[in-house]
């Protein structure tokens, strides 16, 4: 059974893709019109609740301030009745008159934030507020020009004390407007927190449907159409003999999965009569016939193809193979030899050397049977890999594609490796790596074999213990004193070591670990100065 067929056939679909898609899409727009619309209802409400709060407490702060002042103004009237001098009636009388500004420049904000349903009653409580103030100021000015008995006849009476009893009813009428907005304030508050719990619901809404949608796009399309992408890369690479998937639907996809069937049907009844091209004139025609198709279809591909008979003559090429080489359009009109690809590439400049000697290597692999790989460098630049197959009947196709910039980077990582190779072995510092797993040596550079007076190849593979003696190898062996790794560094130690080649030598010995890129520490790298011929601070430095 191929790896593409399934295991149950689709016999059932719940709709044109395009209609679910569009209904899916259509649900989500909805639904996000819906939350952009309550969004824009909640910041309205929002806006409008603050206001509501700024408004009411300001007001409230006003009355407490307006009660207050009228209380002081009132307070200072009082001293100034009860004032013995003129010294004390003027002081009184000074504060009185503070006072009142104060009261003024309170009512002159109290006015700014006055909304249509109170704006009677404050009119009212304003006039009164300023004949209040009017009074207490010709009370001051009495009492200081004339007399502080003149000004007590002025203020201290039964009407005095009836417009501040009447000025005490307005504020209580004031709160209670206020207290009626509170209520408003708390209605609101309630609706503002509804809105919050639908857009709360609106958007887990719209997350499952965004999911659902999601969902549909890949169980519907995208995991359909890479089967059927599969499908169509295994027939262009030859394999006939398979079930094309999802050809039980009726939809879209499964309309792109007949026409991927009848191409698999087309390209098997060519291969069919490539085979038997010759036999008779009546197979000759259906195989012209179905060229085209084909050819259609093998035009599409990617990569180059040729295909060559027996002596070398080519029975078709694609659009990539023509394009790749810069071959003329008609060079398939009339009978076509490789030779004579070979000698238009050459006039291109895409060919060097002997086309007699490259025909014969082709032909040697055709007569071989075998598939093959080669690569090709053009003069432009480009590097072209060639995969020949056989065919059943002696035929051969070849494959070529263009993996210049895959060739380049493995240049550049050649040349990196082979600059780190060289600065590595020329490096005086001794280099050996050590595998964590098994504390064994995995590399060493040539200037380790300098320094230990022993080849590379009787380092390598065992462990410091096997090759220095127990004190050396303590200290040239770092994987047990620096694990774990959070404790290495740069930081280099000078040692005296005994070498098994060159005696005792000084040495700055440091160790760090080299990871996978991912902190995963893999090896040790240990980094040995060989010191010995050096300044006597360094021999101190050793002691």
């Amino acid at each position: 059974m191929s790896k593409f067929q399934q295991k149950s056939p689709e016999r059932t679909l719940r709709g044109s893709i395009r209609v679910n898609f569009y209904a899916a899409f259509a649900g989500l727009l909805c639904l996000i019109l819906t939350l952009t619309a309550v969004s824009v209802y909640s910041v309205h409400q929002q806006s409008a609740y603050q206001d509501q709060i700024d408004t009411s407490s300001q007001a409230a702060i006003n009355i407490e301030k307006v009660n207050g002042l009228i209380f002081a103004v009132v307070m200072e009237s009082r001293g100034v009745y009860m004032s013995s001098d003129a010294a004390t009636v003027q002081r009184y009388s000074s504060a009185l008159l503070r006072r009142n500004s104060e009261l003024a420049d309170v009512m002159d904000q109290w006015q700014r934030i006055v909304r249509t349903d109170d704006l009677e009653l404050f009119e009212a409580f304003k006039a009164r507020i300023s004949d209040f103030m009017r009074f207490r100021a010709e009370l001051a000015r009495r009492a200081t020009t004339i007399s502080q008995q003149a000004g007590r006849d002025w203020g201290d009476n039964e009407a005095n004390r009836s417009v501040r009893a009447a000025l005490n009813e307005d504020l209580a009428a004031l709160g209670t407007v206020y207290f009626k907005r509170a209520h408003i304030i708390t209605q609101m508050r309630q609706r503002i927190q509804q809105t919050k719990i639908l857009l709360v619901i609106l958007g887990i809404s719209a997350v499952g449907l965004t999911g659902l949608t999601a969902f549909l796009l890949k169980a519907s399309l995208i995991a359909p159409l890479l089967d059927i992408t599969a499908a169509t890369d295994s027939i262009a690479t030859g394999q006939f003999l398979m079930t094309i998937p999802h050809t039980a639907r009726t939809d879209e996809i499964g309309k792109l999965a007949e026409a991927v069937q009848q191409l698999q049907s087309v390209i098997q009844r060519n291969n069919d009569l490539l085979k038997n091209q010759l036999k008779t004139m009546r197979e000759r025609e259906i195989f012209e016939h179905n060229e085209m198709h084909f050819v259609a279809a093998i035009n599409n591909m990617a990569q180059g193809l040729v295909m060559l008979d027996a002596q070398a003559n080519v029975i078709l090429m694609n659009e990539s193979y023509r394009n790749m080489y810069k071959l003329p359009e008609n060079i398939m009109d009339s009978r076509c030899s490789l030779r004579d690809i070979l000698s238009h590439r050459a006039e291109s400049g895409l060919f060097s050397g002997d086309a007699s000697a490259h025909v014969k290597t082709i032909l040697a692999r055709i007569a071989l049977g075998k598939p093959s790989t080669s690569h090709i460098n053009l003069k432009d630049g480009r590097w072209i890999r060639v995969l020949g197959q056989p065919t059943p009947d002696g035929d051969w196709v070849a494959t070529h594609e263009d993996f210049t910039k895959h060739h380049q980077l493995e240049r550049t990582l050649e040349r990196i490796e082979r600059l780190f190779g060289a600065v590595v072995e020329n490096i005086d510092e001794a280099i050996l790596a050590q595998d964590l797993g098994t504390n064994r040596y995995v590399f060493v550079n040539r200037a380790a074999e300098i320094l230990f007076g022993m080849s590379r190849e009787a380092i390598m593979g065992r462990t410091a213990q096997e090759i220095f003696e127990e004190d050396t190898a303590e200290k040239i062996d770092g994987t047990g004193r620096l694990m774990p790794i959070a404790e290495t560094g740069t930081r280099e130690k000078v040692q005296t070591i005994a070498t098994p080649g060159n005696g005792q030598r000084i040495a700055g010995i440091r160790h760090f670990p080299a990871s996978n890129g991912e902190g995963v520490p893999l090896c040790l790298i240990t980094l040995i100065d060989d010191k010995t011929d050096r300044p006597m601070q360094m021999r101190k430095l050793a002691s």
